[in-house]
């Protein structure tokens, strides 16, 4: 649905060539949920405005369902952009005009048939579950409420391509949840194809079915989003995994271990549910303590850290590890506690 060839895009900043996009290369395919994730400033709202050339490439090609429109201008372009709805960070909706007339603002600019408006307005608001907020304005509503709005007169126009420029980051995790799930219905009652820019990791685990991440105006992977979580390749993408994966434990908890040795197990796929801890416990003549532990699920399938305190003989220790080795993903041995107490440091 969405092809980006050779992307870049260059600013002059003081007689200096700043590369907010660098040589970036993306498939999108139809009816996907395909994220863009990255630290502030990576180049992902940069990028994701080629794709309806609200930023132009400075070279590249954007190509949207088959057709170059990189070059296009005037009623060409506007007629490629009524195909592409978008909706951003705060809302950007019209404070002096009602939740009805902010919608019905859309179908006047892009001169829908005036008798049929109403019908219109109405099908959207219903589709946001707002039909109650019709008179309301703006500063009556709650963010996940201008949000919805947001989508409505995105949607008004029935493109098959929605972009969404950080569309959850003004939310709390409440109206977050709501407009996903909103989202998730609207792209699969629809088959409208979403690109969803993002920093927040936990958006990404629960709504993309693919995603690339960007770091200094590069893409620096692309893959489905449980293979990205479970094998991050890109040093940025470990980093953005482990704080979102991250097992935050109270100051002192390891003063309390004085004995045996920590292991930081890891689990993914169908063997994050083995009963492994039983197992070594019956196999070997140890002890296991569980300090901390979190199983995730994404698109379905679990990924899950655990944290334990072996103690026994240390021959019996290295023989349960041994096994444990060979019934996880992976294993770290004499785990620093440290590291999850004082994250920062």
């Amino acid at each position: 649905m969405i092809e980006l060839k050779n992307i870049n895009v260059v600013f002059n900043v003081k007689n200096t060539k700043v590369y907010a996009v660098k040589d970036v290369n993306l498939k999108i395919n139809r009816g996907e949920v395909f994220g863009i994730v990255g630290l502030s400033g990576a180049g992902k709202s940069t990028l994701v405005r080629t794709i309806n050339l609200l930023q132009k490439p400075t070279s590249g090609k954007v190509i949207i369902d088959g057709k170059d429109i990189t070059h296009l201008k005037g009623e060409l372009l506007r007629k490629i952009r009524l195909n592409i709805g978008m909706i951003f960070q705060h809302f950007n909706l019209i404070s002096g005009k009602t939740v009805y007339k902010n919608v019905e603002f859309v179908l006047k600019a892009n001169n829908y048939p005036k008798n049929k408006r109403k019908q219109k307005v109405e099908e959207l608001l219903k589709l946001v579950s707002l039909e109650d907020k019709a008179k309301a304005y703006p500063a009556n509503l709650s963010g996940g409420q201008k949000q919805r709005v947001g989508i409505a007169r995105a949607l008004a126009n029935n493109p098959q391509v929605l972009l969404c420029d950080e569309a959850t980051s003004a939310l709390d995790l409440e109206n977050t949840e709501e407009i996903l799930n909103l989202l998730k219905r609207i792209n699969k009652k629809y088959g409208i194809t979403i690109v969803f820019i993002t920093h927040e990791m936990e958006v990404a685990k629960t709504f993309f079915n693919r995603m690339a991440v960007m770091s200094s105006g590069k893409i620096v992977e692309i893959n489905d989003v449980y293979s990205i979580f479970a094998n991050p390749k890109a040093k940025v993408t470990k980093s953005l995994i482990n704080k979102n994966l991250n097992i935050e434990l109270s100051p002192g908890i390891e003063k309390l271990i004085q004995v045996g040795e920590l292991v930081k197990l890891y689990f993914k796929g169908d063997r994050s549910i083995d009963p492994l801890i039983s197992d070594v416990s019956k196999k070997f003549n140890v002890n296991l303590s569980i300090i901390h532990g979190k199983i995730d699920y994404i698109n379905d399938k679990p990924l899950g850290i655990l944290i334990v305190n072996i103690t026994g003989d240390k021959e019996e220790i290295e023989k349960a590890k041994l096994y444990m080795k060979e019934n996880v993903s992976g294993i770290e041995e004499n785990y620093n506690l440290q590291k999850e107490v004082n994250p920062i440091e």
